[in-house]
């Protein structure tokens, strides 16, 4: 029987699109094409997300491969980025739709402490019963201990639980560790039949 949904933020609550992120602060391709390689898509990104990094320590790491006349760019970038996160229209009652049925509500996600600068963006976010980002754990999915750590400190039975993401690796892993959920690609139609299927909505 299923108590809790867990949902992850990004492309499944809000609309996270880095490149949209990107094109704001520049109109020159190549230099879109830099800033996206060098920061979202580098691997200190990853580390900002799993919280081995911080911002400061990010933009020096981005900056000592970027281009000088970047620099700046690259700081604010990074010091705004969040501010182009918009929530999924069609996802921004679901949470409350379900809490309304007496289910819990939790979110886990790959995402850096800058979580906490637009959680107020997250709809119906004071509805949740429990918050779990990737970099206060300093770990990230779609490993398999992100996902124990997850039950243990809820104290959640993941049989009970019901997870929704974006990405397909996370959906498997959180299968292998025994949380069977619904891969998350805009088709919310299927997940709002899925869910209704499962009793919950």
């Amino acid at each position: 029987m299923i108590k809790n949904i867990v949902f992850d933020l990004g492309n499944v609550l809000v609309d996270f699109d880095p490149a949209r992120f990107v094109m704001e602060k520049t109109e020159d391709p190549q230099q879109q094409i830099l800033l996206m390689s060098e920061i979202f898509g580098s691997v200190d990104w990853l580390r900002f997300d799993k919280g081995l990094m911080n911002r400061a320590e990010l933009l020096v790491s981005v900056n000592s491969r970027l281009p000088e006349e970047l620099h700046a760019v690259a700081e604010d970038l990074l010091a705004t980025w969040y501010n182009g996160l918009n929530s999924i229209p069609q996802m921004a009652e679901l949470p409350q739709r379900l809490k309304e049925k007496g289910l819990s509500l939790y979110i886990l996600s790959n995402a850096p402490k800058d979580y906490y600068l637009y959680e107020d963006k997250v709809p119906s976010h004071n509805a949740f019963d429990g918050i779990f980002i990737s970099a206060d754990w300093k770990l990230s999915k779609p490993e398999h201990e992100i996902f124990r750590t997850f039950y243990s400190h809820f104290r959640l039975n993941p049989a009970e639980c019901y997870f929704i993401d974006d990405s397909a690796a996370n959906i498997l892993a959180a299968e292998e560790t025994g949380m069977y959920g619904f891969h998350f690609k805009r088709n919310f139609s299927i997940l709002e039949k899925e869910l209704a299927r499962l009793g919950l909505l």
